[in-house]
């Protein structure tokens, strides 16, 4: 039964939300006038749902109960839309930022630009062989003197195992009033560094990846939109704050940050044209200072796997290429894989679509292409995998920009750091270990002769969530091995396990295997699991601590 509007806590949005289009698919209609308007139109027509896309600011469409979320004059309404009297009451004109350490006001959960920046600084000089906190550049402010903020990255590695390591990079809060993302990808560098040497699994991503973290692509407008949030939190900025579109004084002022990347899409018909609206693109790809840097930051850090001409959107990237990107937006449960600025079919499909598919089982999240909303012209996204070839997500979490606390804590941030952990794993090979099965539920049972190692192998681990598209079919498991104290591709040597039933031939499989104490004994710490299927695809390994260093012998991977 549809509900007043009103009536309708936060909580149940958050389990009901396909996809965002506040992050990657809005108009050009955005106003903060006092005859704005939140409200709630319910529809299941895909051509309905892109037409108010294109007549109002669509801010999010919830899939599961049918409705698009818009922000419009009051006078333009549809007929059968219903206002959320409590957000539109919450939008008000932007004001003088808030400049200070802290969490923002009404939202205790969210830290404020500066209390990240501070933060992770503290972090990475307490923790010096694991985390450096680097700047990579200026924000349009701080270009022209008028104060702004400097881009910075937390870059996690364990420091002391040297070597060519695959790259992790995630990115947040390109839309300003995305509140959510900063902080859900600050915890995540937080907790990675907090279970480094307790968490085997953890650990041996730290010492053989290379994990980026830019908790603030957008910090000028980041604190527009932390003025927004105060007795009552439905924060309106998007953009930058450069003054010169739209008008200097202007809260429409700005260029979207994520219609502005050098992606060969960059000026395609969806993005904005209009200085003073939501998605407007800016004068030329990467005009803005925080994009500048950002691309010349990832050229910088990871390898060019798809070396192939300008705007070549047939050709695919290396099989075999390293490295994940992710740009985390709100709201919306959603993966998205490219291309986002076309519907037209990805060169290396079947790896991008396994990737969101892994994601989608971990977190929840749907996994699509363009699901509902259609494309978007000049994304991140877009120029990460076609510049580079490096497989790229965008993901949409949460129910609001103005997450509740309760909300955030208890729903949005485990289901967004079960998705980032989930990427995180597959950065080896990133296009074929997505296809491949899981190692799970491993456990290592000592005797006096070594140990009884067990372990199961599940291709099934893959989920679509609505998002529309086939769940790519299971196969089954052809084989299951094991390392020792190191990962599958720098081991001298790996070892094979038994198909407890006697034949490996079903996608689930138990795996068993004898070690001696030759193996386990002297300096080694870690068993590394994995599996391959019968198409040839070796997924990510799992890791256990071996006997001896004090910890349970089992994978903190196991089935949910």
């Amino acid at each position: 039964m549809r509900s007043p509007l009103t009536t309708v806590p936060f909580i149940f949005l958050a389990l009901n939300i396909c996809t965002d289009v506040s992050a990657s698919r809005t108009s050009e209609n955005h106003t903060t006038s006092s005859d704005s308007v939140i409200a709630r139109v319910y529809t299941d027509d895909t051509d309905r749902i892109r037409s108010l896309g294109q007549n109002h600011d669509l801010l999010y469409y919830i899939w599961r109960e049918e409705y698009a979320v818009i922000r419009t004059k009051r006078n333009r309404m549809p007929p059968d839309a219903i206002i959320d009297e409590q957000s539109t009451s919450a939008l008000r004109s932007a004001q003088e930022p808030f400049r200070g350490t802290g969490t923002i006001p009404d939202r205790p959960c969210y830290r404020t630009v500066e209390q990240t920046y501070s933060d992770l600084e503290s972090l990475a000089n307490s923790n010096p062989s694991l985390a450096q906190w680097n700047d990579f550049g200026d924000s349009w402010e701080k270009t022209l003197g008028l104060g702004g903020y400097d881009l910075s990255v937390l870059v996690l590695t364990n420091a002391e195992v040297v070597g060519t390591k695959p790259v992790f990079m995630v990115i947040a809060a390109s839309h300003a009033r995305e509140l959510t993302t900063s902080e859900s990808v600050t915890r995540f560098g937080e907790n990675l560094v907090a279970d480094y040497g307790t968490d085997p699994n953890v650990t041996w991503m730290l010492d053989h990846f290379e994990i980026h973290i830019i908790p603030q692509h957008n910090p000028d407008g980041r604190k527009m939109a932390e003025a927004e949030c105060s007795g009552g939190c439905f924060p309106g900025w998007r953009k930058n704050t450069n003054q010169n579109y739209c008008s200097p004084g202007s809260s429409n002022r700005g260029a979207d940050l994520n219609r502005n990347s050098s992606s060969g899409f960059w000026g395609g018909p969806f993005s904005g044209g209009s200085q003073c609206g939501e998605t407007y693109r800016g004068p030329s790809s990467a005009s803005e200072p925080e994009n500048t840097h950002l691309e010349a930051y990832i050229d910088s850090v990871f390898p060019d796997f798809r070396s192939v001409a300008p705007n070549d959107f047939v050709t695919p990237a290396e099989n075999d290429a390293n490295g994940v990107f992710i740009s985390v937006h709100s709201a919306g449960d959603i993966a998205f894989y490219p291309w986002e600025g076309s519907n037209n079919v990805p060169p290396n499909l079947d790896g991008l679509r396994a990737l969101a598919q892994k994601t989608g089982f971990a977190s929840g999240f749907a996994a699509c292409q363009n699901c509902f909303l259609g494309p978007a012209s000049g994304t991140n996204v877009d120029y990460v995998y076609e510049t580079r070839g490096i497989p790229s997500l965008t993901f949409e979490t949460g129910s609001s920009f103005g997450e509740t606390c309760q909300n955030f804590e208890n729903i949005v941030l485990p289901e967004t750091l079960a998705a980032l952990s989930a990427t995180l794993r597959h950065s080896y090979r990133s296009y074929q270990a997505p296809q491949g099965p899981d190692a799970l539920e491993i456990s290592f049972t000592s005797s006096p002769d070594g140990g009884t190692l067990t372990a199961t192998a599940d291709d099934t681990r893959r989920a679509v969530n609505g998002g529309g598209e086939p769940l790519q079919p299971s196969q089954a498991i052809s084989k299951v091995r094991y390392s020792i104290d190191e990962p599958p591709w720098i081991a001298a040597q790996t070892f094979p396990m038994n198909a407890s039933d006697g034949v490996f031939d079903e996608p689930v499989e138990e795996a068993t295997a004898g070690l001696s104490n030759g193996q386990i004994s002297g300096a080694a710490r870690m068993i590394f699991v994995f599996a391959e299927d019968a198409d040839g695809n070796q997924g990510p390994p799992t890791a256990i601590w071996l006997p001896g260093d004090g910890f349970d012998f089992k994978s903190s991977f196991e089935t949910p």
